[in-house]
């Protein structure tokens, strides 16, 4: 069943002209968005920013700049992350160019104690000195004051491993940020190269879901976490030989965690829902790049990428336990292209927010509340 759904458009976006990249993370009174936007395409000077939205009135704030420069490693589908620990402190994570190679970039951190007024460089959240890639993190609240972090890690790479050359595996990897950056911790030593990933706290736990690679390239969703071995959560028995920058999504629901999507055995594209359960099929779209929201009891809402002709949609539908998907209905037409990168949701009081890349670039990122 198909229905519509009411739609509050916020009309002043904090981002400007040629801004991408949108990023949303859920916090008390509201949510942030970080996006990264040029400030001198001449001088090649990006800056990365962020702005709340503030869920009583629906509108956002002032865009603060985070930190720019002409190091930024700006790509599509490695967006900055932004993590908001227990007491309010912000940190934000972004990749950043370490060397003269296409692939060569650590992870810089910052952290703000004023609301992102100011911020403080934390140096790199990745503690190895390899020229090699490190990025797609993940954050969550640990303790306090401060933040669990995942992301991949290539520190035992050699070459170019996108192009089938060189060798060694990519890692997904663990560390807490606080008042500094504590060591790293290995938690999977073979991983999909440039796959999102995505974290929750589950009963106290934090939890992080990645797209897996097995020695026969089998490139399955799997969880992890801190003492857990990882394991898939659903055997797809996806073979690809090279990543398909389509990252999975979760978010927790009670005790457990709903997990959505994108897989395409035997080129046969589809995108998932499970609620810790047998799969749901609620797309056959080959594109995906997918979000997730839990938003009662037994529902969550999708969110993902549908081909449309020349265009995109980017489409929402509610996905039920039972397998019932109602409200399904499109956002925006964007680019099918890279350029319009992945859709990101957040919960806010009275309903959800949606924030993706415009397909006209002189509104860079557009958003809209759909209330509850």
């Amino acid at each position: 069943m198909i229905t519509t759904l009411i739609v509050c458009i916020i009309s002043a976006s904090p981002t400007s002209r040629g801004a991408f990249a949108p990023n949303l993370v859920e916090t008390k009174g509201g949510a942030w968005m970080t996006w990264i936007e040029p400030v001198d395409k001449e001088k090649n000077i990006i800056a990365l920013k962020c702005s709340k939205f503030d869920d009583e009135h629906q509108v956002w704030g002032d865009a603060l700049t985070v930190v720019q420069g002409t190091n930024f490693f700006a790509n599509w589908a490695d967006f900055p992350e932004m993590g908001v620990a227990k007491d309010g402190t912000l940190f934000v994570t972004w990749p950043q160019q370490s060397g003269p190679g296409a692939y060569a970039y650590d992870i810089a951190v910052a952290r703000s104690d004023d609301s992102g007024e100011t911020w403080s460089l934390m140096g790199t959240l990745n503690d190895d000195r390899v020229l090699g890639e490190h990025g797609f993190v993940s954050l969550v609240p640990e303790g306090d004051n401060g933040v669990r972090a995942f992301w991949l890690d290539g520190r035992a790479m050699t070459g170019d491993g996108h192009m089938g050359e060189g060798g060694g595996d990519m890692q997904l990897r663990t560390t807490i940020i606080d008042d500094k950056v504590q060591k790293s911790e290995l938690l999977d030593d073979r991983v999909c190269e440039c796959c999102q990933t995505d974290a929750v706290v589950v009963e106290g736990e934090a939890v992080v879901i990645y797209r897996d690679r097995s020695d026969t390239e089998i490139r399955d969703i799997s969880i992890s976490g801190i003492g857990r071995t990882p394991k898939n959560i659903f055997a797809d028995q996806w073979s690809i030989e090279g990543c398909p920058v389509n990252g999975p999504s979760m978010d927790v629901l009670g005790d457990t965690f709903v997990a959505a999507w994108y897989t395409s055995p035997s080129n046969k594209s589809a995108v998932y829902v499970t609620f810790s359960e047998e799969p749901i099929k609620v797309s056959s779209s080959i594109l995906g790049r997918v979000d997730v929201l839990a938003v009662g009891k037994d529902k969550v809402t999708v969110c993902w990428l549908e081909p449309n002709g020349d265009t995109a949609s980017v489409t929402l539908a509610d996905v039920h336990r039972d397998g019932t998907i109602e409200n399904k209905q499109i956002v925006a037409q964007v680019s099918p292209l890279r350029s319009s990168g992945f859709p990101r949701l957040a919960k806010v009081n009275g309903g959800i927010l949606v924030a993706w890349t415009d397909l006209d670039r002189e509104v860079g990122i557009s958003t809209n509340f759909f209330p509850n």
